[in-house]
């Protein structure tokens, strides 16, 4: 008998509940028997992979912690170790198992941005919809950007399902992984939700004056010959859509450009009469939805001549 493991010890949990929430404090208390042999520590287990050694000399201890999600659930042990009479340290058999039932954080809610793009350019609103699912629970929203909670420079609306972030005007900061959660009142106490999936926004810096170009070259062309304008984008990062000008009035739809990739070309098969004067074009970006203008470019003097006599 002497060479057996030492009986069980009697292990107990305060608080009492069917269902620990996260936040809650759990202690778990391993008492070992009366016994010859001197205590030499005790050691706590759970079936999620943790394990505690405590070193002590008391036939009791008692080991909190803190609940901080499921993995703090499952099936929970202890053991004690002593020195027996032949001076070795022998660990005791396994006390009856405690069960402790985890109630899980909320579920994640899901993040949308109210734009036809995650890419946009300065100055643009970016505005955000995050959606709980249906509850009846108290509740509160946040919204983050990289893993730090949006406070600054944000407008936020919240309804009991779901909540609403506008940043009134982004900038090149702006850019990075947003996500969103709440917190759901239970027993009093706010327990916040898993995270919802990240939105990633790139937001670039506003586009560059495009380049015109005009053919002929010298910006000199004779009355009822051909005049080509052509307009370069400085980016093709969204859809594009220009505008031309002469002496800083636009050019009227009914000579409608067409576009190819980050350019677009007008063309005149027959230059019209007194149709000299300073031509330039304007390249206007879709950004989310949003038609964002570009400065025009610089100017190009265009001499339409008059035929010349016989």
């Amino acid at each position: 008998p002497d060479l057996l493991p030492p009986p069980p010890p009697n292990m107990t949990v305060t608080p009492e509940k069917t269902e620990y929430l996260i936040g809650d404090t759990v202690s778990i208390l391993c008492a070992a028997p009366p016994l010859k042999g001197k205590i030499q520590g005790f050691q706590f287990s759970g079936t999620s992979g943790w394990a505690v050694d405590v070193r002590t000399t008391r036939r009791t201890y008692t080991y909190r912690f803190n609940v901080t999600g499921p993995k703090d659930g499952g099936s929970h042990a202890c053991t004690y170790t002593v020195v027996n009479q032949f001076r070795r340290t022998v660990r005791s058999q396994e006390s009856k198992a405690v069960i402790i039932s985890v109630k899980d954080h909320p579920p994640r809610p899901t993040l949308l941005l109210r734009s036809s793009s995650s890419i946009t350019v300065e100055g643009q609103p970016l505005v955000f919809l995050c959606t709980a699912p249906a509850g009846d629970a108290e509740r509160r929203f946040r919204f983050y950007k990289k893993k730090v909670e949006v406070v600054g420079g944000a407008e936020v609306t919240s309804g009991s399902s779901e909540a609403q972030l506008r940043l009134v005007e982004s900038n090149r900061n702006s850019s990075g992984n947003f996500t969103c959660g709440y917190e759901e009142k239970t027993e009093g106490r706010w327990i916040p939700s898993y995270l919802s999936q990240a939105v990633e926004i790139l937001v670039k810096e506003p586009a560059s004056a495009p380049r015109l170009a005009v053919e002929p070259r010298a910006g000199v062309v004779s009355e009822s010959y051909p005049l080509r304008l052509t307009c370069a984008a400085s980016r093709d990062d969204f859809r594009l859509r220009f505008r031309f000008y002469r002496n800083g009035v636009e050019i009227p739809a009914g000579a409608e450009p067409g576009s190819a990739g980050n350019s677009s070309e007008l063309l005149f098969p027959r230059s019209p009469r007194g149709f000299s004067g300073k031509f330039s074009c304007q390249v206007e970006e879709d950004a989310g939805g949003t038609w964002v203008a570009a400065p025009r470019s610089e100017a190009v003097e265009v001499t339409v001549k008059g035929k010349s006599r016989p």
